[in-house]
C-alpha cells in the first residue's frame, strides 16, 4: 500500500523535475556548465498519463539552469539529466526503487516529449512552455 499512496507524489515530481530546479542533492556542487544556455528559464509543465494508474494529469513550474535539468530544492526524488545544444532533452528521475526516464525536445519557447516509468508501470507524454 506504501507504493500507491507515493505514485501520485512521484509522478509530481517528476513532472517538476521534467525540466527542474535544483535538488538537495545539487546542494554544494558545482555546475557543470561554463555559461547559461539558450533554454534556460522558468517552464510551466504539463505531465499526460497515457497508461499505467498514475493520476491523469499533473501542471507544474520549474527551472533549468545552464542546461541542466534537476527537481525543484523542495523535490523528494534525485534528477539528473541535461538540454543540450541541439535542443534535447535526457533526463532520469529516482527516487528509493522507482525510475523514471524522461526524453523529448526544445523548439525556441516550447518543449515536449514522452515518459515512462517501468517500476510504477506508468507513461505518458509532457509539453512545457517557457515564460518570458
Amino acid at each position: 500500500m506504501g507504493s500507491i499512496r507515493r505514485r501520485p507524489l512521484f509522478v509530481a515530481a517528476l513532472a517538476a523535475a521534467c525540466l527542474g530546479g535544483p535538488t538537495v542533492s545539487d546542494a554544494g556542487q558545482e555546475s557543470r556548465s561554463a555559461a547559461p544556455t539558450v533554454h534556460d528559464g522558468v517552464y510551466t509543465v504539463e505531465i499526460l498519463t497515457l497508461r499505467g494508474a498514475c493520476d491523469r494529469v499533473y501542471h507544474w513550474k520549474i527551472n533549468v539552469a545552464d542546461g541542466r535539468i534537476t527537481s525543484p530544492a523542495d523535490g523528494f526524488m534525485q534528477a539528473s539529466g541535461e538540454i543540450n545544444a541541439g535542443g534535447v532533452v535526457s533526463v532520469a528521475f529516482r527516487r528509493d526503487e522507482q525510475v523514471a526516464n524522461v526524453a523529448g525536445t526544445v523548439d525556441g519557447k516550447i518543449a515536449s516529449g514522452t515518459w515512462s516509468s517501468p517500476t510504477l508501470q506508468c507513461g505518458g507524454s509532457w509539453r512545457a512552455a517557457r515564460q518570458g
